[in-house]
């Protein structure tokens, strides 16, 4: 069987290379090297993360020979790949669902912890209102005793001023008292007086009397 053009210009590119029939030309370099470094790359790789991720690595999946079919790569069928890429992306539509979801969440969580901060201003108010109060209570119970004060200042003062009058009172009254007994001393004093005088006067008119005997007798 004869064979075709690209079959015979195939060979021609071969012999001109000095390629064997057989022999696959490697257009990488050495294929196992790089497949073993590539390896410990993802193997080194690997430690730095909690999970495996899957690589794709376009060196091994080459095509070797452009002339032919001899790329690794797994052969799909069109109606299979349709149906798997469709399956992707509902799966892919299930991940925008997911992430609307977390992100649904994520600012749920914000609103319920500025909520959280909301509370926690509205418990410092109120604490802070209650110290508030509290201090007004002190100045009102400060008022109370001020005027407590005030008023017992104002009884005593009063007291002072009725004791204060009650001693002018005292005091007039004494001077009074004195004068009267003064008075009343030299009335006294007086009649004494009027008495002795009036004795005296008797006692001249009864010797006027008696000498006035002796002479008639």
């Amino acid at each position: 069987m004869a064979r075709s053009k690209l079959s015979q210009t195939t060979e021609k590119l071969k012999d001109a290379a000095g390629i064997e029939p057989e022999q696959k030309v490697d257009f990488t370099g050495s294929t196992n090297q790089r497949q073993s470094t590539n390896q410990q790359q993802s193997a080194t790789s690997s430690e730095y993360t909690s999970f495996n991720l899957p690589t794709f690595n376009p060196e091994q999946y080459l095509a070797s020979n452009l002339f032919t079919d001899s790329s690794p790569l797994q052969p799909t069928d069109r109606i299979e790949a349709d149906k798997m890429i469709q399956s992707i992306s509902q799966k892919r539509e299930t991940l925008r669902v997911i992430s609307a979801n977390l992100s649904l969440n994520t600012d749920a969580l914000k609103v319920g912890s500025l909520s959280e901060k909301m509370s926690q201003a509205g418990i410092d108010f109120s604490v802070q209102k209650i110290t508030t109060n509290t201090k007004q209570i002190g100045i009102q119970n400060a008022q109370i005793l001020h005027q407590t004060a005030v008023a017992k200042l104002g009884q005593t003062s009063e007291k002072y001023a009725h004791e204060t009058i009650t001693l002018e009172g005292l005091q007039q009254e004494t001077e009074q008292r004195r004068r009267y007994w003064l008075a009343k001393l030299d009335l006294q004093e007086t009649r004494i007086r009027g008495i002795e005088l009036a004795k005296y006067s008797l006692d001249q008119k009864i010797g006027s009397i008696e000498a006035e005997s002796e002479v008639i007798d």
